[in-house]
C-alpha cells in the first residue's frame, strides 16, 4: 500500500517497435505462452510507486481491451511512426489523466526482466532530489569506434578501427529511464518543434533514449547501477536468454482445495429452485445448506489457489461466522483469490475441477461451468478442466445427501527474493 507523502510515477511501456532488425515484432513474441510486452508489464505494474501504466502499441496490434477494462490502471495508446513520435503519443494521454504522478518511466517492452532493486536504487535517487535517473551498466569489453569505407592507396574496403575509446569513461544505458514530469515533457516539446523547423533527419531527432534529449534540454542526468537481466531482445540469441532467465526466475506450484456441502429441502422462503456449481445456476430437487451460495466448485477452486500461494483456506478470508458473507455470492471469493494471484506477479497454468454427486447431472451443464470460470478467471478455455464422477452409490453422495468437489490450481510463480 503506498504511503500519503510517497513519491511516484505514471510508465509508459513503449511496445510499439516495427521489429525491422528481426523481420517481426518482437514485443508480440510468446515466451511460456504470454507475449514479451506482458512479461515486461507483470514484472513492472505490482512495483509499489507505479500507478497508471500507459501500454504503446503498432496501430497493426490486436488489442484485447478486456484485458484493460479488468485492471484500471492500465490504458493503451497507439504509437507513431518512430520511438519518439511514440513516446509524444503517450506523453499526450499522460496529459489526459485525471490523476497524474509527479514522474514518469519510459521503458521498452523489449527488456523485460525488470529486478525491482533497480527501480529501488532509481528511487532513491529521486528522493536524494535527482530531476533524471536512468541504470546503466559499466562497458566491459573494450569499446572501439570503427569507419566503413576504402581507404585511399589500399585494397582495403569495409569496417576498420578508427579510434579505441576510454571504457573506463563509457556506460550502457538501459530503461526504465525516470524523470520529473515537466522536464521529460519540455525535452520532448523542444525535439519536436525543431522537427517542425528543421525536418526530422538526424540521431537528435530520432534518440534511441530519451534521457539524451533531458541532456540535450540541459538537465543533468543520474545514474545508478543496472541489471544484466535488462538486456535488450534484439535478436535470436537474446530470446534463447530470456527463455533461460524465466526458467531461473519463476517456479511451479500445485495445491489442491476440497470442498462438501449437504442438500437440504426447498423451504418458502427459496424464490429459485437451482444451486450453484461452478458459477453456473442449476435445476435441482434440493437445495444446498451453507453459509454463502455453497458453490463447491469454486470454493474447492479457492482452497487450491490459496495453497499454491501458502495463504490459507477459504474459511481464513471469509470465516463462516462473519454474517458479512451471508449468502455471499461465490464468484465473490474466487475475484479476490484471483486478485492475489495478480498481485504475486504468478500465472495460473491449470485449473481443474472435479464435481463428485450422483444428482444434479453435470455432462449437460460442463460446457456452460467451463465458459463461466474462464470468464471469471479471464483464462482462456485450454487452461479450465472441469469433470465430473460418481462415488458408485457409497458414502454420503452416493445416498444423495450431498456433493463435493476436489480442485487443483497449478501456477508460475516468480521465486521470492527473501
Amino acid at each position: 500500500m503506498k504511503q500519503k507523502n510517497e513519491i511516484t510515477f505514471d510508465l509508459i511501456l513503449l511496445a510499439a517497435g516495427k521489429g525491422e532488425r528481426m523481420g517481426f515484432e518482437k514485443q508480440f513474441a510468446p515466451i511460456n505462452g504470454q507475449p514479451i510486452w506482458q512479461i515486461a508489464l507483470e514484472q513492472i505494474r505490482h512495483y509499489p510507486a507505479c500507478n497508471t501504466i500507459i501500454v504503446v502499441f503498432p496501430k497493426t496490434a490486436p488489442i484485447d481491451q478486456a484485458f484493460f477494462d479488468k485492471n484500471s490502471a492500465l490504458r493503451w495508446v497507439y504509437g507513431g511512426a518512430s520511438r519518439s513520435d511514440s513516446v509524444w503519443n503517450a506523453l499526450q494521454y499522460y496529459n489526459s489523466l485525471t490523476a497524474k504522478s509527479p514522474y514518469i518511466a519510459i521503458h521498452d517492452a523489449a527488456r523485460p526482466m525488470l529486478d525491482h532493486a533497480v527501480l529501488d536504487r532509481m528511487m532513491d535517487k529521486i528522493r536524494e532530489g535527482e530531476k533524471a535517473v536512468i541504470p546503466t551498466l559499466n562497458a566491459s569489453d573494450t569499446i572501439k569506434k570503427y569507419s566503413q569505407k576504402t581507404y585511399s592507396g589500399t585494397k582495403h574496403s569495409g569496417r576498420h578501427i578508427t579510434k579505441t575509446l576510454n571504457r573506463d569513461e563509457l556506460v550502457l544505458a538501459q530503461t526504465p529511464q525516470l524523470f520529473e514530469a515537466d522536464i521529460i515533457q519540455t525535452s520532448y516539446r523542444t525535439i519536436f518543434a525543431k522537427q517542425t523547423e528543421n525536418g526530422r533527419n538526424g540521431d537528435e531527432y530520432n534518440p534511441s533514449d530519451d534521457s539524451s534529449l533531458v541532456e540535450a534540454n540541459g538537465t543533468k542526468v543520474a545514474i545508478v547501477t543496472g541489471s544484466p537481466n535488462l538486456r535488450k531482445i534484439t535478436v535470436k540469441e537474446d530470446f534463447d536468454y530470456l527463455k533461460h532467465l524465466l526458467g531461473h526466475h519463476f517456479e511451479t506450484r500445485t495445491a489442491t482445495g476440497y470442498d462438501v456441502h449437504k442438500f437440504r429441502s426447498w423451504t418458502a422462503n427459496d424464490t429459485s429452485h437451482h444451486i450453484k456449481i461452478c458459477g453456473v445456476e442449476v435445476e435441482h430437487d434440493y437445495g444446498i445448506d451453507a453459509h454463502s451460495d455453497g458453490d463447491v466448485g469454486i470454493h474447492a477452486l479457492c482452497d487450491a489457489i490459496f495453497g499454491c500461494l501458502a495463504d490459507g483456506d477459504i474459511g481464513t478470508h471469509f470465516p463462516p461466522s462473519d454474517d458479512k458473507w451471508k449468502d455471499a455470492d461465490s464468484e465473490l471469493f474466487l475475484n479476490y483469490a484471483m486478485q492475489k494471484i495478480q498481485n504475486a506477479g504468478a500465472k495460473i497454468i491449470l485449473l481443474d475441477v472435479t464435481i463428485i454427486c450422483e444428482m444434479p447431472k453435470i455432462g449437460p451443464e460442463r460446457q456452460r461451468m467451463k465458459n463461466r470460470l474462464a470468464e471469471m478467471c479471464n483464462l482462456p478455455m485450454n487452461r479450465i478442466s472441469i469433470k465430473a464422477t460418481t462415488s458408485e452409490k457409497l458414502g454420503f453422495t452416493g445416498r444423495k445427501e450431498g456433493l463435493s468437489a476436489f480442485a487443483t490450481a497449478t501456477i508460475s510463480l516468480p521465486l521470492s527474493q527473501e
